[in-house]
């Protein structure tokens, strides 16, 4: 700096400015602050009330859940089969605010997320389960060639801890080579003919991750125009959009 400018700041208004310019950004800085605060604390209660929110309607779900449960289990159901014979599940709904009981058949079931499917053999026991989880998943009996397709197409196997597409014959040979199931072919009858070994399918295959639909699924039965519950044969048209 030359002298003059150095005069020029030594002089007392000079020194004032600069003084009232400091205090200026001081107390900018300190509104800033408390906005920031004041903004920090309004987005807190925000958050605590659709918090709260969203809590009270989840429990009130759980408790209509509940007692839909209790009507729905106490009924016969002579439209759900429970005679031994092939059907395909798939989770329609979320089932997040559902009762416990539901959310246990639903896994029971190899149903673990939306729009998921999974093969059944439909005795007493899946009669039971099906019952239970009907609100939140359709079903029907499939054919032979949407078997087929569903499991070349959609088949996934876990391999070495990662879900992996089932494309090598060599690992389903490797698997289930004991019980003569050498190949995805053996895979698609032991499923078609519910055989002797079905179970042990059903646990080398996942849960076969399906497309969304192209509308969506209603919340009413099938019986009154919905989408839950048992819908016979037209569970194949059903699935084949969605592969």
């Amino acid at each position: 700096k030359t002298l003059g400018q150095i005069k020029s700041e030594s002089k007392p208004e000079t020194l004032l400015r600069k003084r009232d310019r400091a205090d200026e950004e001081k107390i900018f800085e300190q509104v800033r602050k408390q906005r920031e605060e004041q903004l920090a604390r309004k987005q807190k209660s925000k958050s605590v009330i659709k918090n709260a929110a969203s809590f009270i309607a989840s429990s009130r779900n759980k408790t209509k859940s509940e007692k839909a449960l209790l009507v729905r289990t106490k009924k016969e159901r002579p439209d759900i089969p429970s005679d031994g014979r092939l059907v395909l599940v798939i989770k329609i709904h979320p089932s997040v605010d559902a009762a416990n009981q539901i959310k246990k058949a639903i896994q029971e079931l190899g149903l673990s997320n939306k729009y998921s499917a999974a093969f059944a053999r439909c005795d007493k026991h899946t009669h039971q389960l099906l019952k239970i989880a009907e609100p939140f998943v359709t079903f029907g009996e499939p054919t032979q060639e949407i078997i087929e397709k569903l499991v070349r197409k959609r088949a996934r196997v876990l391999k070495n801890g990662e879900e992996v597409a089932l494309k090598d014959n060599t690992y389903v040979e490797e698997t289930l080579g004991d019980l003569e199931i050498l190949c995805i072919e053996d895979i698609i009858h032991e499923i078609a003919t519910v055989g002797g070994h079905f179970e042990e399918v059903q646990k080398f295959l996942c849960a076969f991750r399906l497309n969304h639909p192209q509308q969506s699924f209603k919340k009413k039965p099938v019986s009154r125009g919905g989408d839950f519950g048992n819908r016979g044969t037209k569970i194949n048209e059903t699935l084949n959009s969605m592969i």
